[in-house]
């Protein structure tokens, strides 16, 4: 059923209307009538009238089946009242009450639980519980109780969406100061019937709504949200993000080190950067998002900025703003910069940023000039002018004209904050009073503007894993490595030995130095037990190595399945490549440098699958460590395209893997020199246990 009877309603009923216009049954009554609704139908077996309408005694009573009906009880009462709703047949509803699953109590957990089993079973569109309501601009339709959405204020193309209230009424009041105006402000609630991904996916479809900023605690859907996403992005409409919650608290590794990276936040971020979301850094940059979108959307391409100021201090400050925002100033080429100098008075720094120098006091006469001049490169996407109270007001004229002469935007900085917004916005000129403010939201909807990269296709696995019996938990590493090879990782082929005479002859036979592991699926990280050994030299030591690993195995009450004898290989970077399940969005690959930068810097880059070789490259150069890769202070450079096969083809591993796996991990990818390839020198492979892969498959 579609969304429409929920946020563009041609009639409403009101259930617990209230005369007095400040109360919770009031205030949507008010704002309907002051809005020009006119099929409003309160409820209230108290009143005959309630703000001068005509009162119904109950639902029963109402003169037409509306098409929502906004429940203003208690939360006892909000069940009862929506089954007779359904009963005649409204299709929507709005739950005001609290009392539900955000107690975190029981009661409240059970009755949420209850009001979700019969939104499925009667198909009704329940809004909330606990949520504030909503304000359709567009339409005229407030049915909220918030008195920060009022009839009167203009209707505009971006959409509000908010899982707080009180966030919802923040963000629109910031954003509104800005001068951005509203299609829909929508508050979730506990989206018990109606999820997050529900509504964004109505709103990509409205053409009354091009951009959404959104305020988000926690998704349910994930896969849904990516879709609707998607449909954000193929219609060219901005989707703006402010995800709480970024910083990792008591993130602990379990049994891989993937998963100590893999936090909640890497999987949003890897999220939000498959779908081409804008990701705001703080509240206020999702209203600069917003603001930014309604005055150049098409026209801020990118976040290579033109930097023009009449301070030198200005113009550094805004590049390293820019630099740490995510943003560029690129260098102006020479024919540029050869212009700019025969402009402006008196020796100045013209490579960008620009000094305008204090000359502009004196006459400013060049300064349309200088701005085409900077305008000119194919590189620069905006261009930011640092010039705060008397320098703009005697430049104005000149910025308008450059402004209409372009299809770049020009962004104005005034520190002094006396600059005015409204004049400037009528002109395609942006307005921020803060370097840092207009660096960070310049940069993040830049980097939005020219993403957008199709999420690649994964092809249907014509590779299966082995069978693997119910009960077990985890692969040896021999098991493990010799599955993954079926889909191409190139593995390091070891020897399995249970016996010392086996340990002797097969050392002989892998050749010297070689690795003795031992060989249990007990046992994920061997090095910190000691069963490990390396650079054994020759059948001696591989025998006192087998002998002395079996013993401490006993002693530590595991499965033991042998120790293997490989070759150590020399001369590689260890990388570490791994998969776990994120809880929202399903797979995710993790991608980082071994040694110390995967355990102490956490250098990692997360993607979620599928991910091609082309991806696993891009992945490997933005880690900060890929200089080990490429060849640093001499060293041979590494073979990037072999290991970003061979991640690639973990992915087409874990996805052919299914509900079965639980997380992959290679650690390390040795990756050898170029031309040589990448080897599998350990692999991890953990499991769910089959029944409960199975009722994950089914839910």
């Amino acid at each position: 059923m579609s969304l429409t009877p929920l946020l563009k309603p041609r009639s409403i009923a009101i259930i617990g209307a209230s005369d007095n216009k400040a109360r919770i049954g009031g205030v949507p009554v008010d704002l309907l009538k002051r809005a020009g609704f006119a099929r409003i139908y309160p409820v209230n077996p108290k009143n005959e009238t309630v703000q001068g309408l005509t009162a119904y005694k109950d639902i029963e009573s109402v003169p037409e089946v509306v098409d929502l009906v906004i429940v203003a009880v208690s939360a006892e009462a909000t069940l009862p009242m929506l089954e007779r709703c359904h009963a005649l047949g409204i299709p929507a509803a709005m739950a005001y009450a609290s009392g539900y699953a955000e107690t975190n109590e029981e009661v409240g957990v059970q009755r949420q639980e209850t009001l979700v089993t019969f939104a499925k079973a009667s198909g009704m569109k329940i809004a909330g519980p606990n949520c504030m309501g909503n304000a359709n601009f567009t339409d005229s339709v407030f049915t909220t109780f918030g008195q920060s959405f009022q009839p009167g204020e203009p209707a505009g193309n971006t959409a509000l969406l908010t899982q707080s209230g009180n966030m919802c009424a923040t963000v629109f009041r910031m954003a509104r100061r800005a001068g951005v105006t509203f299609s829909h402000v929508i508050n979730t609630g506990n989206e018990a019937a109606v999820e997050f991904s529900d509504y964004l996916d109505f709103l990509a479809g409205d053409d009354a709504t091009h951009a959404a900023v959104c305020y988000i605690e926690e998704l349910r859907d994930g896969p849904k949200f990516l879709t609707a996403a998607a449909r954000f992005r193929a219609a060219g409409k901005l989707l703006a993000v402010y995800k709480v919650g970024a910083s990792e608290k008591g993130a602990e590794a379990t049994r891989s080190h993937t998963a100590a990276l893999a936090g909640d936040s890497a999987a949003y971020d890897a999220a939000f950067s498959r779908a081409g979301v804008a990701r705001a850094g703080s509240l206020a940059e999702l209203a600069d998002l917003a603001y930014l979108h309604a005055l150049g959307a098409g026209k801020i391409r990118g976040n290579n900025c033109g930097v023009l100021s009449i301070s030198g201090a200005a113009g550094a400050i805004l590049a390293d703003a820019l630099a740490l925002a995510g943003g560029d100033t690129p260098t102006f080429p020479q024919s540029v910069q050869d212009g700019l100098t025969a402009q402006i008075p008196g020796h100045s720094m013209v490579s960008n940023p620009v000094d305008l120098t204090g000359n502009i006091v004196n006459s400013n006469d060049f300064l349309l000039e200088c701005i085409k001049l900077a305008l000119q490169p194919d590189d620069v996407d905006v261009l930011l002018l640092y010039l705060p109270g008397a320098f703009l007001t005697g430049a104005l004229p000149q910025v308008e004209k450059a402004a209409a002469g372009t299809d770049k935007t020009l962004i104005v900085i005034d520190t002094f904050a006396m600059a005015d917004r409204s004049h400037l916005t009528a002109h395609g000129i942006g307005y921020f009073d803060d370097f840092d403010r207009a660096a960070r939201a310049v940069s993040a909807y830049g980097a939005w503007a020219k993403g957008g990269k199709p999420t690649p296709v994964a092809a249907a696995p014509v590779t299966s894993w082995p069978e693997i019996e119910a009960g077990r938990a985890a692969l040896s590493e021999t098991e493990s490595k010799d599955a993954l090879a079926r889909f191409g990782v190139p593995v390091v082929h070891d020897a399995l030995v249970q016996t010392a005479e086996e340990a002797r002859e097969a050392a002989q036979t892998v050749g010297f130095p070689l690795v003795a592991k031992l060989v249990s699926p007990d046992v994920a990280h061997k090095t910190e037990h000691g069963l490990i050994r390396l650079s054994i030299k020759d059948a001696d030591a591989a025998v006192e190595a087998f002998e002395a690993m079996m013993a401490k195995a006993r002693s530590m009450n595991v499965h033991i399945e042998g120790v293997t004898f490989e070759p150590m290989l020399s001369g590689g970077v260890e990388i570490l490549a791994g998969v776990t399940r994120d809880a929202v969005f399903g797979w995710m690959l993790t991608v980082g440098l071994g040694g110390v930068w995967t355990e102490l810097m956490k250098d990692a880059c997360h993607n979620l699958l599928p991910v091609d070789a082309a991806g696993a490259e891009a992945m490997l150069r933005s880690l900060k460590g890929f200089k080990l890769l490429d060849g640093y202070r001499g060293a041979p450079k590494a073979d990037i395209t072999g290991a970003a096969k061979a991640i690639a083809a973990l992915g087409e591993a874990v996805l052919a893997g299914g509900d079965r796996l639980r997380e992959v991990e290679i650690n390390p990818l040795l990756v050898m020199p170029e031309g040589k390839g990448a080897v599998a020198v350990d692999a991890l492979v953990l499991l769910n246990e089959a029944d409960a892969a199975q009722g994950e498959q089914a839910a």
